[in-house]
């Protein structure tokens, strides 16, 4: 996990992780991306995007930040349709993805900056299902 205070995005903007917002002690309710109390959730929800042919880079990335490339836990993702993978967004920006099935998440990926934000299988079913 990630314990940074900031990062700064491909466009210059600097965000304010959620280690950053948890040290804060309260929540400002401003909706921030990296929201630890949940109020971003509840006021925005989740958004969920298809993954097509020409977002696999990205996911071969996040795989890669996540370690998960070539080691014991490899998920053979792309053996999913592509109708069963999707990204995961909150505020339409790109938190991670999930496989899944008919009627579950079978794999939930998350960026390591929002693997602290309580997301998980069960609250994204919630909002997916």
């Amino acid at each position: 996990m990630y314990k940074e205070l900031t990062y700064e995005t491909p466009e210059g903007f600097t965000v304010f992780t959620s280690q950053y917002l948890k040290n804060k002690g309260t929540c400002c309710k401003s909706a921030c991306l990296h929201c630890p109390y949940g109020f971003t959730l509840k006021k925005l929800g989740l958004q969920f995007q298809e993954v097509k042919e020409e977002d696999f880079p990205v996911i071969e990335a996040m795989l890669s930040e996540l370690g998960q490339n070539g080691g014991s836990q490899t998920i053979e993702w792309k053996t999913f349709l592509p109708e069963n993978i999707k990204f995961i967004l909150i505020k339409n920006t790109i938190c991670g993805f999930f496989l899944k099935n008919h009627i579950q998440i079978k794999h939930l990926f998350l960026k390591p900056y929002f693997q602290d934000q309580n997301l998980s299988k069960e609250m994204i079913e919630a909002y997916f299902f």
